[in-house]
């Protein structure tokens, strides 16, 4: 491993039920191209790790898993993608919580655990099959300088806040919004810290973003890619392959 290169832990959550998509398939396990989208997202970080690019080495591969088994998401990947030796015993499988929050938890738990532990860990949604090797080294980067990173892209549609009545309650202005995507990046000690506290604390937060920023501090934005979608509906794969 390349003392130079900061040790980055991949987190790839696809533990959800993929409920809204509807069918049998789980969002994750869908056909892209020669492979998954799952298999997509896996081959992303990977590829970026080796790029020209990269200030980082990959020291755990981490995907999250539903708690029937972790079966479905290693034919999703294996089945597509072949990992080198060295790469191979980086790649592990855990079991996801009820929430995403408790998958990602869950995850850093195991590398608590781990005798090599990493600098940086990368958070992304297993769903997200379109991100680029750019991103990822932009986000490893900024998250090297500040101590957490997420990608964003400014809001498009006019942004209300409604009441419980159906009222809309205030008039957002969309010059201060944006929507976050994922990879988000983090300095591994106090994510793991922001997460603990979390639990202790027994709420819940939307994304690992809002745990650190609760918690540890400053979340750095960097420019998002609005190919980067997330697969949710019926609809939108096949939507995203013509962006």
């Amino acid at each position: 491993m390349n003392p130079s290169k900061k040790k980055v832990a991949v987190i790839i959550t696809a533990a959800g039920n993929s409920t809204r998509m509807g069918g049998d398939v789980k969002k994750e396990y869908m056909s892209l191209g020669n492979g998954t989208v799952l298999s997509s997202c896996v081959k992303a970080f990977v590829d970026a790790a080796k790029s020209f690019l990269s200030t980082f080495v990959i020291s755990h591969l981490i995907i999250t898993v539903p708690e029937e088994g972790s079966m479905g998401a290693v034919e999703a990947v294996s089945a597509f993608f072949s990992f080198d030796d060295t790469m191979q015993e980086k790649v592990q499988y855990i079991r996801g919580g009820k929430t995403r929050q408790l998958s990602v938890f869950n995850a850093m738990e195991h590398l608590k655990q781990s005798k090599e532990k990493p600098d940086i860990v990368l958070v992304h949604d297993g769903a997200r099959p379109f991100v680029t090797e750019r991103l990822i080294n932009e986000i490893v980067m900024a998250t090297i300088q500040v101590g957490a990173a997420v990608p964003a892209i400014p809001v498009t549609d006019t942004i209300k806040e409604v009441g419980a009545n159906g009222l809309i309650s205030k008039h957002l202005s969309r010059k201060s919004l944006v929507a976050v995507q994922t990879p988000q990046g983090f300095n591994f000690v106090n994510l793991l810290y922001a997460h603990i506290q979390a639990i202790t604390d027994n709420y819940e937060y939307t994304d690992d973003s809002e745990i650190y920023g609760r918690y540890c501090g400053k979340v750095q934005v960097v420019p998002g890619d609005i190919k980067n979608i997330k697969i949710t509906y019926p609809g939108d794969l096949e939507r995203a392959k013509s962006l």
